[in-house]
């Protein structure tokens, strides 16, 4: 084609490019009304998916109105939150209570006796049994591998079993070092148990409250007496602390001759002993003793004398106050394990931070509904919806002057949309009554141009105070129960509001338990348990819990062990708060432990681990004819419809015609069931349900209503695209045929041009000869 080009009118004198171009653009303009036709419908591909922005942007504000806890807003102040920390999950009550904090939780904290070196390996080789609290004690072996302070520390600490053990270096002149054991948890309840049991070397002594040895601060050089500790000295006190001595008189005095008097103090405290006579022992205050050999003193000499008590941090339980004294009233008092205090003040947790004390007196809580948190949910939603409504208003218009119509006027599916949005917020709530059953009742009213507005605040403020469960029924899903056993958890959103479902109830949830066999009443003889057989490991809904150690002791009767049982499984950092009981069943002269999981269902049971040493299981009848009892799920059906029980939960099949995804919470137990049906639960779905549900069907990415129109437009684009693709691969075809045609009309012409120049060649040439003739005649 270049070649071609390069003859545009040799022979011709004309611009055949241009008369071509002119041809192929006017041949084009059906593929022009086909790009047209193409960026319309972008543009309505571009608004649709702008208007599912908007819509998903609505539907983030309503999942605030639909979800109870958080619609459900608790306002909490504080007078004073140096004191304490106050939150709420979900809605509280209403009141103002006085608090005082009488004391903080504490952690046990408790030391060794000093040595020289941390790491040198000086001490015995044997056990070391640590518990904390209720839980089961752990006993560790020390050999030569790790008899060192450093390696017991790493011993303990590798062992998990709930106390930290550090070392740390006191300063003191002799015997520095001193073992660290902390407990992980607060509350009285966790108080740290030691018993070291190590020969051949040195023992750890975590009991015994002892003073170091003096250490001398600032002695003359003339001063030749030693002091030291007398034989018989022992620490009466129970405090850490550092008695100072200073010698008084003038100048160097000789130990043995006259009286020698010694000021001392502890920093609180203060006093004198006297010494009169050399290696006598020379009682000074809380059983100190000290003795002086021959020599001298002299006036202004300075030594000390530490003291050593192995209690640093009593573990102690957080207490608090509620109410005040005056007018002869009396708080209650309420105590914890730990710093966070759950419903003294029902649906509010309270986090201690300090004691309180005359100076900041008690600390004030205000509690209530937090109404504005709610207002600025509802105001983020209506201010979606308008956002919505002003988009589609804007596709919808059309400018009369100008001509100018919105990208999407007259499209059925936005026409659509905007009907079925204007009806959610217009529709009541079936099921509820009319007190409050519509966005109306509660002061929210849709305007002349079809936008929400608060208009009433007031009403609404009075609806959120008197009747704020109302309110939560008008946006959040509900049920009521005609029986307390049978509760409403959740619906899918093909569930109808507005419906009662009956309810029959074939089978009761149960719990897992492990029956031990039959063994003899301990109350006959005694039921002995020592380091032999004292340990089990139990399997409780699959979770596996650490080894149990249960007090080696003769227990009196099956309760007493019933509750040691109890109370370390309780302890178990693996299984202790999955609610398991156990329970000694009394059969006359014997009986058996039952041991029973705390869930409900299929999955709910209890095991033993048999694979341990020293096991309880015999002794305790847990072994041999000892049987396992899995849990049942609830069963029965919802409205005559087939549902799936899990634990005691029922929840209607999927694809059944009217409970599809409905959620019930079953309590019953197997002697409440009967013949025919054990309730009705009516249902009602949240205008916010609703609204979610609605504009998930609107914007779902795959099956969406936009999806739907978004995929039929790109369709159409897709299609007009080939059009124009398909068109103009003609027009290049049509082009190439009239370049072709044209070069040979140029080629034709010039052929035509060349055999005229011949001609009239020829011709001159004919009329130059008979005009020669013509002249020779």
């Amino acid at each position: 084609m270049a070649g071609l080009q390069s003859i545009d009118g040799l022979a011709s004198n004309l611009n055949t490019t241009e008369i071509i171009n002119a041809i192929i653009t006017n041949e084009r303009r059906p593929a022009v009304l086909m790009e047209t036709e193409q960026a319309l419908k972008a543009k309505e591909l571009s608004t649709f998916n702008a208007l599912s922005a908007k819509l998903l942007a609505l539907q983030t504000s309503i999942a605030g109105l639909n979800d109870s806890r958080s619609l459900g807003q608790a306002s909490i102040t504080l007078s004073n939150d140096g004191i304490l920390d106050a939150t709420a999950d979900g809605l509280v009550g209403t009141g103002t209570y006085m608090l005082n904090v009488l004391s903080l939780a504490q952690n046990h904290q408790i030391a060794s006796h000093g040595f020289d070196d941390p790491s040198q390996a000086i001490m015995g080789t044997g056990t070391i049994t640590l518990a904390l609290g209720s839980r089961s004690p752990v006993t560790l072996t020390i050999d030569s591998g790790n008899n060192s302070l450093v390696g017991i520390k790493n011993a303990i600490n590798d062992a998990n079993i709930g106390v930290t053990a550090t070392i740390i270096n006191d300063g003191s002149g002799s015997k520095p070092y001193r073992l660290i054991l902390t407990g992980d948890q607060t509350g009285r309840q966790n108080a740290v148990s030691v018993t070291s049991s190590l020969s051949g070397g040195l023992n750890l002594d975590f009991a015994t409250s002892v003073f170091d040895a003096p250490e001398l601060l600032s002695v003359s050089s003339q001063s030749t007496s030693g002091i030291s500790l007398g034989a018989t000295a022992a620490y009466t006190g129970t405090e850490n602390k550092t008695y100072t001595f200073t010698v008084g008189g003038a100048g160097s005095q000789t130990v043995g001759t006259g009286n020698i008097v010694i000021d001392w103090t502890d920093g609180s405290q203060s006093g004198s002993l006297v010494v009169s006579q050399a290696d006598d022992e020379v009682i000074g205050p809380d059983g100190l003793k000290l003795s002086f050999t021959d020599g001298s003193l002299t006036s202004g000499d300075v030594f000390q004398v530490t003291t050593f008590a192995p209690v640093l941090q009593q573990a102690a339980d957080a207490r608090v106050s509620i109410g005040s004294n005056a007018a002869g009233a009396s708080p209650l008092v309420v105590s914890s394990a730990t710093n966070e205090l759950k419903d003294v003040i029902s649906g509010v947790t309270l986090n201690l931070k300090a004691v309180t004390t005359d100076t900041t007196g008690p600390v004030t809580i205000r509690t209530g509904l937090n109404t504005d948190g709610i207002k600025k949910k509802i105001q983020s939603f209506i201010d979606a919806y308008n956002d919505v409504k002003d988009f589609i208003d804007e596709q919808n218009k059309f400018n009369a002057d100008t001509k100018e119509a919105g990208v999407l006027l007259g499209d059925l599916t936005l026409m659509t949309i905007q009907s079925r949005l204007s009806r959610l917020v217009s529709q009541p709530v079936a099921g509820l009554d009319n007190t409050i059953n519509t966005l109306s009742s509660i002061g929210i009213r849709i305007g002349t141009e079809g936008k929400l507005s608060i208009r009433d605040s007031a009403r609404l403020t009075d609806a959120l105070e008197d009747d704020f469960q109302a309110v939560l029924k008008l946006f959040v899903d509900g049920g009521s129960s005609t029986t307390d056993a049978i509760s409403f958890i959740g619906a899918a959103k093909d569930v109808k509001g507005g419906t009662s479902f009956s309810v029959d109830i074939t089978q009761a949830a149960t719990r897992g338990y492990l029956q031990g066999q039959r063994v003899t009443d301990p109350a006959l003889s005694g039921l002995s348990l020592s380091e032999s057989n004292n340990r089990l490991k139990l399997r409780v809904d699959g979770i596996v819990s650490n080894e149990i150690v249960l007090s080696s002791r003769t227990y009196a009767t099956g309760d007493e062990l019933a509750r040691e049982l109890q109370s370390r499984i309780n302890a178990d950092e693996k299984i202790g708060k999955l609610g398991i009981t156990v329970e000694w069943v009394d059969l006359g002269d014997d009986g058996y432990f039952k041991m029973t999981s705390g869930s409900y269902g299929s999955s709910s049971r209890v095991e033993i681990v048999a694979s341990i040493t020293n096991g309880a299981y015999a002794t305790l009848g847990l072994a041999g004819d000892a049987t396992m009892h899995s849990g049942d799920d609830v069963a029965g059906t919802i409205n005559g419809e087939a549902a799936t029980g899990k634990g005691q939960v029922l929840t209607g099949k999927e694809g059944n015609a009217t409970t599809s995804g409905l959620k019930l919470r079953v309590t019953l137990t197997e002697s409440q069931l009967g013949e025919g049906n054990e309730g009705t639960v009516a249902v009602t779905r949240g205008m916010a349900s609703v609204f979610v549900g609605a504009l998930d069907d609107i914007t779902k990415t795959k099956d969406g209503v936009i999806a739907r129109k978004t995929g039929g437009i790109q369709k159409q684009i897709d299609s007009i695209k080939q059009q124009i693709e398909d068109f103009d691969e003609r027009l290049e075809l049509r082009r190439e045929s009239l370049t072709k045609k044209w070069a040979e009309l140029e080629t034709v012409l010039a052929q035509l041009q060349a055999e005229q120049s011949y001609l009239s060649s020829q011709l001159e040439n004919i009329n130059a000869n008979f005009a020669q003739i013509l002249g020779n005649t």
